[in-house]
């Protein structure tokens, strides 16, 4: 079964990066992108996406501030939170707020990949 991402990151290349990554696979479908917090709950609201790819540290609202706003928007939506930052306090705050997992930055995309297949 396809599904259906919503890539939130304020950096652009990063978005582009995994957008390509994504589509490589039979099983993601990358439906949108959004550069801030306040339109990552816009496209979720919108797009209604099974899976959110959420950065943290973002312009005009966070990941976090914007994890519950689109869970709310999307009840049944499988969250995974990225981060620059190394897990520990970060992902226990991205947990406690609603991701379904923790992911830093900078780590294998296949890896990434791999985990978008068991959630």
């Amino acid at each position: 079964m396809t599904q259906r991402v919503l890539i939130v990151d304020d950096a652009e290349d990063l978005r582009s990066l995994l957008r390509a990554r994504m589509e490589m696979t039979d099983h993601l479908e990358v439906v949108g992108e959004a550069g801030d917090g306040v339109a990552a709950v816009e496209q979720a609201r919108l797009l209604q996406p099974d899976l959110v790819m959420l950065d943290v540290a973002m312009p005009l609202m966070d990941g976090l501030e914007a994890l519950p706003l689109i869970r709310e928007a999307v009840p049944d939506v499988r969250v995974i939170v990225l981060s620059g930052f190394n897990e520990g306090t970060m992902a226990d705050h991205a947990m406690k707020a609603g991701a379904d997992h923790y992911f830093v930055k900078g780590g294998s995309l296949r890896d990434l990949i791999a985990l978008t297949e068991t959630l």
